[in-house]
């Protein structure tokens, strides 16, 4: 097996300075970087971390293990969200802390990565090391399918989600996901539609126009060439269109994603099986490797919530008692997307996961928003998808709230992104205004154990 280069991520620590982590070694001296707006690198100065003078000083260790979605960004871009929003959690906790630059290994295609965060409070320092498990390399192919196997394979994927029932069972959950659930599938019909029928309704005007001016002995084949070639004309340029205008609209990379489901959910896409395999064997050994009062927190978010499922499933099969070891364990599902993958059905494989994670009692917190319609927030996910073989109770439900999308961010940025529906789907990546709503800053480095203040905000009504 293929050993992970961040098996041995280290800590920033705390009291000296230290160099950038580029080798998996301690090294003497750390720079932290300043983004922009942009993400660009703008400066990188050393950081003077100093622990307060606090007698007998708490000082709590995590380790957090992050399986982000379906998403061909390169680990630097999505790590700038992370690090400007991190520096916006310092100033709104007014606390002191770090967090050190991205690597993403020598591998950067897969898009595994490590880096690591301290903060210091008044109850202690918290020292946490991060892990992204990368699969950017598995869905890559997803984007480079001619044009016609694309066509194939999206027809294909939205069919056997049908005939599963899954369009049927999101309508009757949820229908603002259902908007998006509809969405690839209506937008495909549509593309269709555009690119057949004005070249249907032309071919007799086109046929008889230029036969009449075509010489005698070409006017049939002359006339079917002109209406082939300026169909395909009409067909490159409506596809040319809709790849300009992708960066608002994500059609084309919602058909992939139906494409990667279909896969996954029927259990033929090998090279995802593989990697979940190898997520699970990473999992434990890190677990393994750390302190016995280290925390371990695996977080995924979107297409990653599902992904998730496997892995702990897979984590449970290798160690059964993860949910009970010493320094705690937590699972986190932000913005899940149950109901893409389960609305393929849940019987070859995803029904059997899911219900593995519930009968092991794993302490397990979904957390959504209802103004995301990316997310399938609101279904109950061990109900509606554990199989029902292995009788698993519907009281090991994980526990489950929103986000609060309205409460936590500044008036302007919530009317910027209100209707910006795949931008809004990162609003959990954002530091919350206020204490008492979730926030992923806090949850990675706040001084209280995780589940301890996951616990604390399912209990806030918002």
């Amino acid at each position: 097996m293929r050993r992970p280069f961040f098996s041995r991520a280290p800590y920033i620590g705390s009291g000296v300075e230290f160099h950038e982590c580029r080798e998996i070694f301690w090294l003497p001296v750390f720079y932290a970087q300043d983004f922009g707006d942009n993400g660009n690198t703008q400066e990188r100065k050393p950081v003077h971390i100093r622990r307060s003078v606090i007698a007998a000083e708490r000082h709590l260790k995590r380790l957090v293990v992050y399986c982000p979605g379906y998403d061909l960004r390169p680990v630097s871009q999505s790590f700038a969200l992370i690090s400007s929003e991190f520096q916006n959690f310092l100033k709104i906790r007014q606390v002191r802390g770090a967090i050190s630059s991205v690597d993403a290994g020598s591998d950067p295609v897969r898009g595994d990565a490590i880096w690591a965060g301290h903060i210091e409070w008044p109850e202690g320092t918290v020292d946490t090391r991060l892990v992204q498990l990368g699969w950017r390399d598995v869905i890559r192919p997803d984007f480079e399918r001619p044009w016609s196997r694309l066509m194939a394979d999206a027809l294909r994927s939205f069919y056997h989600y049908a005939r599963a029932g899954g369009y049927g069972a999101v309508l009757k959950s949820s229908w603002a996901h259902s908007i998006f659930v509809l969405y690839p599938a209506v937008g495909l019909a549509l593309f269709c539609a555009i690119s057949l029928l004005p070249p249907f309704l032309l071919a007799p005007f086109v046929l008889e126009n230029v036969g009449a001016i075509s010489p005698a002995g070409l006017r049939s084949p002359l006339s079917w060439f002109v209406l082939l070639v300026g169909s395909g004309l009409w067909i490159a340029a409506v596809y040319g269109f809709t790849r300009l205008i992708e960066p608002w609209t994500y059609f084309w990379y919602l058909v992939n994603s139906w494409y990667f489901m279909a896969r996954l959910a029927r259990n033929v896409h090998p090279d995802m099986l593989a990697r979940i395999e190898e997520f699970a064997d990473t999992i434990v050994s890190l677990s393994e490797q750390a302190d016995d009062d280290e925390e371990l927190v695996l977080v995924s978010h979107s297409c990653g919530t599902f992904v998730a499922i496997y892995i702990v499933a897979a984590v449970l099969r290798r160690k059964p008692d993860i949910a009970q070891r010493k320094g705690g364990f937590a699972f986190v599902t932000l913005g899940p997307a149950f109901e893409c993958l389960g609305g393929f059905g849940a019987d070859r494989g995803f029904g059997e996961a899911m219900a593995a994670v519930a009968r092991a009692g794993v302490d397990w917190t979904d957390i959504y928003g209802p103004q995301d319609i990316v997310c399938g927030g609101r279904t109950s996910p061990v109900a509606r998808y554990a199989s029902k073989s292995d009788g698993v109770s519907i009281s090991r439900e994980p526990r489950r709230f929103s986000v609060c999308i309205p409460d936590r961010m500044p008036a302007e940025k919530l009317r910027y992104l209100r209707f910006r529906f795949f931008r809004l789907h990162f609003c959990y990546f954002l530091a919350s205004l206020r204490p008492d709503l979730f926030d992923l800053y806090r949850l990675m480095f706040g001084p209280e154990p995780a589940a301890r203040q996951l616990e604390t905000w399912a209990g806030h009504k918002g």
